[in-house]
């Protein structure tokens, strides 16, 4: 038992751990409220419809909202799981996103440690991911710096680093990097709104059911709700809209945790390469790079300290 309070202890004191789940309690948080939204906006509606029935002295209006509020609580009972196991998804997916868009400086920070370590150790640039910039750079650095190591001394190569490299002085957008998972937020936020759109049309079916149960053969009753339903539609695709928006905002928001610090990453190491062996990777704010960015500061602090 302590072991395991030690574990959980050591996790929430991880700080890409915390990063991690932050990003899969965004992706949740962002289908909760627009779920939430939505089922208000419905809530509000349905008491349209009853003041309309009490005000016109339809029989049966207050049988009608019993019925109603009782298959509203008794589908939630029955989709309570269903709506466990999604959300534990969309968590889930979030906290992956967030995983494989941090695993190039991971994958550098290894390769440092390793060779603090371990001469015989090799660089595998992560690719996956498409951080082109940084990830083609880093190939480029760590050759020119087993070249030093043959040779014993480290020098500067500012006239043989290529054009594409000396040419960047502020965060690259990489564009595949960034539409490829800007994609897979899009899709997970258009099939979000498709349960949206279908939890709509299910209450707006049992409600009519409801109507012909309780008002049978009264056409006013059918012509109010069928108007009715007209309009909630445009509020269910506004929020729908809105959905879509806050999951392109989200995709956005999680590029930027990664665009920013790639290039740190960059021009320190290019900066290094160029003579400045002092320079070292300082990020304020991006506390989830931090153990890796710490790995590569120690790399360079060897690298000056025996071969310049």
């Amino acid at each position: 038992m302590k072991k395991l309070a030690n574990k959980v202890k050591n996790f929430f004191n991880d700080d890409e751990a915390m990063f991690k789940v932050g990003m899969g309690l965004k992706f949740l948080g962002v289908s909760f409220l627009c779920t939430l939204s939505v089922l208000l906006f419905i809530y509000l509606y349905i008491k349209v419809d009853l003041i309309f029935f009490l005000s016109n002295g339809y029989p049966g209006a207050i049988g009608f909202q019993e019925a109603f509020f009782d298959f509203i609580y008794s589908s939630l009972y029955e989709e309570f799981i269903f709506c466990i196991i999604y959300g534990i998804f969309i968590f889930c997916l979030g906290y992956y996103l967030s995983s494989v868009m941090i695993r190039p400086f991971k994958a550098i920070g290894q390769y440092c440690e390793g060779k603090l370590n371990d001469k015989k150790n090799y660089y595998e640039p992560d690719f996956f991911s498409d951080l082109k910039l940084l990830t083609s750079f880093s190939v480029y650095f760590f050759s020119k710096i087993d070249q030093a190591t043959i040779l014993g001394k480290m020098n500067a190569i500012k006239e043989d680093i290529p054009a594409h490299f000396t040419g960047i002085h502020k965060p690259n957008f990489e564009k595949n990097f960034f539409f490829n998972y800007f994609l897979i937020v899009a899709i997970f936020g258009l099939l979000s709104s498709l349960g949206i759109i279908i939890l709509n049309m299910e209450i707006r079916d049992q409600i009519f059911e409801l109507a012909h149960k309780f008002f049978p053969k009264n056409s006013q009753v059918t012509f109010f709700l069928e108007e009715q339903f007209k309009i909630a539609r445009i509020g269910v695709n506004f929020f729908v809209l809105l959905h879509m928006l806050v999951y392109l905002m989200l995709g956005v928001h999680l590029y930027s945790k990664i665009a920013i610090p790639a290039f740190a990453v960059f021009a320190t190491m290019r900066s290094f390469l160029k003579g400045n062996y002092h320079n070292r990777i300082h990020l304020i704010g991006f506390y989830y790079l931090r153990s890796d960015c710490r790995k590569i500061n120690k790399y360079l602090d060897h690298i000056q300290k025996n071969l310049t």
